[in-house]
């Protein structure tokens, strides 16, 4: 009857919350593992590539860029966001129309099926206007697949959704837009039977993963080597040339991806349009 007059007991005092300090220093420890992983280097960016790191350690919950160096060994999560961030690039459909006209062409005299790959494909500007350069030129659906691949999930998903902003068709024929797009509201949306054409992969063309795509007649890597030095571009390219059907498949790169020719390749100049076959 008593009980109310005992002391209540204490609650145990938890020790106080450590508050975490960051510790942005260089972030070189990361970029090399970054380029380790991916190819990609940074040495002309590293003072604004720094900032991006920071900004994407604050929304990770991340306190030092030894942090993220350890979180894209163990988390691939992290490894995916982190590349979806630092390898978004701008493109837009006919970019260097040249090349893919002549592709086309191509593709029309030999009068076979036709097997691309776009290394790197981005949000599928690149092999949509292949798929349609081919289709303009009368090659049927079903002589046509195109195989594109990037590194970043994200602007794959852009891809395969296959909507586009008036800006990323500046460079399109205007029946080219009528005959392949749909608007909606201010969009455009590419039409059902270019889509069914191309197949998109997140892959890394420095894991073997690469290989598993098959053989191709042509191939596409254009303003992808610009990104490596010296020597990942030899290998970059070495990797490609293993995916060539034979020793007729051309292959077309950006003009700035390399100054000096890749032993593994001959370069060829016709109409105009440089592109290369294997050595």
């Amino acid at each position: 009857m008593f009980d109310w007059f005992k002391p209540k007991k204490s609650l145990p005092i938890e020790p106080p919350i450590e508050k975490k300090v960051e510790n942005f220093q260089s972030p070189r420890a990361v970029l090399d593992r970054f380029t380790a992983i991916t190819g990609i280097h940074f040495n002309q960016k590293e003072s604004v590539t720094a900032t991006k790191l920071i900004y994407f350690c604050r929304n990770h919950s991340l306190y030092s860029f030894e942090e993220l160096s350890y979180a894209i060994e163990t988390n691939k999560g992290i490894l995916e966001a982190l590349i979806n961030m630092l390898t978004v690039n701008e493109t837009y459909f006919f970019r260097e129309s040249r090349q893919i006209f002549f592709c086309a062409e191509r593709a029309l005299r030999s009068g076979k099926p036709i097997r691309v790959l776009c290394a790197p494909g981005s949000t599928g500007e690149e092999p949509y206007s292949i798929a349609m350069a081919l289709l303009d030129k009368g090659i049927l659906p079903h002589r046509i697949e195109i195989v594109s691949l990037d590194i970043n999930s994200d602007v794959i998903s852009l891809a395969q959704e296959g909507m586009y902003n008036g800006r990323s068709l500046h460079k399109t024929a205007p029946h080219l837009q009528e005959k392949y797009f749909q608007k909606v509201g201010g969009m455009f949306n590419i039409a059902d039977g270019v889509k069914r054409l191309v197949h998109f992969h997140t892959v890394n063309i420095f894991e073997d993963s690469l290989f598993a795509l098959g053989r191709f007649d042509v191939i596409f890597s254009r303003n992808m080597l610009i990104y490596f030095d010296e020597a990942t571009v030899i290998r970059a390219v070495e990797r490609l040339s293993r995916l060539a059907q034979n020793r007729e498949t051309l292959f077309f790169f950006g003009h700035a991806d390399f100054v000096k020719t890749p032993p593994m390749l001959c370069e060829h100049y016709e109409d105009g349009v440089k592109f290369y076959t294997l050595s």
